[in-house]
């Protein structure tokens, strides 16, 4: 509901600082909010394009500090980088875990001013999840 997929049907309303959200035009709404699954999906392409999903116009430095927060510096020791192909055929086979660390960067990268965080961090490890949760608050 928060993303409007559905709209209260017999009353009611969701609003943020007092805004309907019926109120903000859709696709407003949604460039201000970050989703993360707990099955996260890796776009065919690098690491990086996976980034970019997320902010076009992210610069380099947003796609380091974006991988950082979210615990992913597995990604640095990777031959090529945020340029490792990644995927449904890509080279690099990644963990649940380290996909769900390139996902919470992908919508961390977008600044959003919400964040939907779907047990996005059910497949870290205890000490990575409160790296990542130390990250995102």
């Amino acid at each position: 509901m928060i993303e409007r997929f559905y709209d209260p049907k017999d009353g009611g309303s969701i609003c943020f600082d007092g805004v309907d959200i019926k109120d903000v035009d859709l696709k407003d709404l949604r460039e201000q909010i970050g989703y993360v699954s707990q099955e996260p999906i890796m776009i065919m392409g690098t690491i990086r394009d996976n980034l970019l999903y997320g902010d076009k116009d992210a610069s380099e430095r947003d796609c380091r500090e974006a991988l950082e927060r979210a615990s992913a510096n597995f990604v640095f020791e990777q031959e090529n980088g945020m340029d490792t192909f990644v995927g449904t055929s890509g080279i690099m086979n990644m963990s649940g875990g380290q996909k769900q660390r390139i996902a919470i960067a992908r919508a961390l990268i977008k600044r959003p001013k919400i964040l939907i965080l779907d047990e996005a961090t059910s497949a870290l490890d205890p000490k990575s999840e409160v790296e990542v949760q130390n990250a995102i608050d």
